[in-house]
């Protein structure tokens, strides 16, 4: 590939590189000629799969070949292989997520309803991207950091190989069948990991902080009595298009400490969540605690990009904490 496949200003349309790629194996090469203004929903870019730009759409961009040697681009919303194609005759170069931008011109503006759209920093192919499943996915610091857009929610395989995922519209994995201290495995099992403090600091940048009286911002009104499915309030979107880092759920960060005291080996906080029945070692604390970042479905204005809770109990399961996972870039 020469250069990077990205969102052009000013419509729903990508600027596609020229390049080379095989298609079907080894010395099964095409080229792929640079196409600007390219829209996916026009005529022959797509495979039939998708008619618009639905909000929580994961496209997928594959090179299919042609008997003049030059590859077609053509979209669609399968993962897999385009429609009509199959895996010998199609190549997945890239891809992008439809979702809500907010942007840093629109940093913390209460009022501004982020449209639906080609979520810029979600676009990649196969040289700028992360190291894992690009699916739901946005580029926080360019070259070294990509985010997972929502909150996780479950998806493929049973504990202790389900892969966690960051879908819009689904129900959130919290700790209330898992604890705190499960969530490393999780998130592992989707080849990312836990954000630390400074990087959640970082992709939580310009949402609205929460309110007293209303979710308008935030899914923080302290009437609330659960957490909201992933996505589910409109302007609740960082700078960096990163949704719910304010509210609904506090996210597990990857930051551990102990504020000292008494020390004594437990088990206690060991034999907890999905592998509670299974000895495993105990742990030599006194007071030991984690970072969660965000605030949860009903603390009202301490929903924010910078609410932490700098005393959580890594063991605890209490239902009021989700996950989400970062990796580094490819």
């Amino acid at each position: 590939m020469l250069g990077s496949i990205s969102k052009e200003p000013g419509g729903e349309v990508l600027s596609l590189p020229e390049g080379m790629v095989n298609i079907g194996g080894n010395g099964k090469g095409y080229l792929l000629r640079q196409a600007l203004g390219w829209d996916p929903l026009a005529e022959g870019n797509n495979d039939g799969s998708f008619s618009s730009l639905t909000l929580g759409d994961d496209i997928y961009i594959y090179a299919v070949p042609d008997p003049s040697g030059v590859a077609a681009w053509l979209a669609s919303k399968n993962s897999t292989y385009p429609v009509g194609q199959s895996a010998e005759t199609s190549r997945k170069v890239g891809g992008f997520h439809v979702g809500r931008v907010r942007g840093i011109a629109y940093r913390y503006n209460t009022t501004y309803v982020p449209p639906v759209g080609i979520v810029p920093n979600s676009c990649w192919d196969l040289h700028h991207r992360p190291s894992c499943d690009p699916s739901g996915m946005v580029e926080v610091v360019p070259g070294r950091l990509w985010v997972d857009i929502y909150l996780n929610s479950e998806g493929p395989g049973t504990w202790p190989e389900n892969i966690p995922v960051s879908r819009y519209g689904a129900a959130l994995i919290r700790d209330n069948i898992y604890s705190r201290s499960d969530f490393h495995q999780l998130i592992s099992n989707a080849g990312k990991r836990l954000p630390t403090v400074e990087e959640f600091l970082r992709y939580a940048e310009g949402a609205p902080q929460g309110s007293n009286s209303s979710n308008d911002t935030a899914w923080g009104h302290p009437s609330n009595t659960g957490p909201a499915l992933a996505g589910a309030v409109a302007k609740a979107v960082s700078q960096y298009n990163v949704v719910d880092a304010a509210g609904n759920l506090w996210e597990w960060l990857d930051d551990h400490y102990d504020i000292g005291g008494t020390w004594a080996w437990s088990a206690a906080v060991v034999n907890v969540g999905q592998d509670a029945a299974i000895p495993r070692g105990s742990v030599n604390h006194a007071s030991w605690r984690a970072f969660a970042g965000g605030g949860h479905w009903s603390i009202g204005v301490y929903c924010g990009a910078r609410c932490l809770d700098t005393y959580a109990y890594p063991w605890a399961a209490g239902g009021v904490v989700g996950l989400r996972g970062v990796c580094d870039s490819l």
